[in-house]
């Protein structure tokens, strides 16, 4: 044979081995990437239940979720297509949306995510069965993060608002549904978003990040107040908790590239972003445990130091500000994890978070019964599929 041959054969042999080789270090890569460049847990692939998932659209959604997740050089596949600019039909892929000036959007929170006005009907007849199913002894509350481009569809360019516009009926559908009187279990964050920010809006002040797919610490400081005084409300429908006096503190002022920026490859962005976090002063962090892990000597700000998905146990005590009594629950996702650990522990004798992705339908049927109250926080792109794991699937549970 030829050396030349040899040479080509050697060569392509090569080609053809080098990604298999490479491909269990390009995955964690990936997964790296995800978690740290574009700030949120990597799609799960999906449990198999049945036959019946293979016919299911969002099963096969969240498949290609988990895929997309782990392709190979995925960072450089964000930033080759910004650089061939596909940002010139308002959107970089399906990465984000480009709002007016310095907004952006995560175009999956837009309407990818959010299902069929079918699947969202699925997801509230699913909740509305477990509140009429077996009885648990816990007060469950269930809050949405709604998404930017509910609060700011001002933001949106043409090209954004048509990706937009399709989902209005399925965001109606639960905003409606969390709107209804006479349900203390459901926490209405939407209505409390437009008011604040029918109040900020002519001082120029924002609720969310203009380069960020979550809320800024002001619309933060919504969402923890709406779930302290569902916790706290005596016999007049009153809760006065919040307003004892306590502080807001600024924990650090940052200038860098904003989340969905890193996520869509822009890395020349630049935004402003300051996190605060509510202080009461006298109340002191007893207890703080990483999973089964006691942390010595914590303090007001020792729990933003554990790793992100561990469950995280907070006890406090306090001899002048008075905490809602027993144990509570904080089922969650990046909404309340990156904004809300301190502010939350300030205001709860006993309370523990738990990522969503960490803990199963079955685990969360148990708290029910082991936990005095448990909140169940998801974002609005999310929530119709989490509702439907979560409620569907342990309705017809018995305690």
């Amino acid at each position: 044979m030829p050396t030349s041959r040899t040479i080509s054969g050697i060569i392509c042999l090569g080609a053809t081995a080098a990604p298999l080789a490479l491909a269990p270090m390009q995955l964690d890569r990936s997964l790296t990437f995800v978690r740290e460049m574009e700030n949120r847990t990597p799609n799960a692939f999906p449990g198999f239940g049945s036959i019946d998932d293979l016919m299911d659209a969002q099963w096969w959604a969240s498949i290609s979720r988990a895929f997309e997740d782990r392709a190979p050089f995925r960072k450089e596949m964000i930033s080759l297509e910004r650089m061939l600019g596909l940002s010139a039909s308002g959107m970089a892929s399906k990465t984000i949306a480009y709002g007016t000036g310095q907004w952006l959007f995560w175009y999956a929170a837009l309407a990818d995510n959010l299902g069929s006005v079918e699947y969202v009907e699925r997801a509230i007849a699913a909740m509305d069965r477990f509140f009429d199913g077996p009885p648990f002894s816990a007060d469950l509350f269930i809050l949405v993060a709604p998404d930017k481009a509910t609060i700011y569809p001002e933001k949106l360019l043409d090209s954004s608002r048509a990706i937009f516009e399709p989902s209005i009926p399925q965001r109606d559908l639960l905003h409606n549904w969390f709107a209804e009187p006479g349900h203390p279990e459901r926490i209405d964050l939407w209505t409390q978003m437009h008011h604040r920010k029918a109040e900020l809006d002519p001082l120029g002040e924002l609720l969310y990040e203009p380069g960020g797919s979550h809320f800024n610490s002001v619309g933060a400081m919504v969402m923890a107040k709406a779930m302290v005084d569902a916790a706290d409300v005596d016999d007049s429908g009153d809760s006065s908790l919040w307003n004892d006096d306590s502080e807001l503190v600024e924990i650090w002022t940052r200038t860098q590239a904003p989340e969905l920026a890193l996520r869509g490859g822009e890395w020349g962005r630049i935004e402003t972003q300051t996190h605060s976090q509510i202080r009461r002063a006298g109340v002191m962090i007893k207890e703080l445990w990483d999973e089964d892990r006691r942390i010595a000597g914590p303090d007001f700000l020792s729990i933003t130091e554990i790793t992100y998905h561990n469950r995280k146990r907070i006890v406090s005590e306090s001899a002048t500000r008075r905490l809602i009594p027993g144990k509570t629950l904080v089922i969650h996702d990046s909404f309340i994890a990156v904004y809300l650990y301190p502010t939350l522990s300030q205001f709860f004798e006993d309370l523990t978070f738990i990522h969503v992705g960490y803990i199963t339908p079955g685990e969360f049927r148990q708290a029910l019964d082991s936990y005095d109250r448990v909140y169940f926080e998801s974002a609005e792109h999310y929530f119709p599929e989490r509702a439907i794991e979560y409620f569907e699937q342990t309705g017809a549970a018995t305690p």
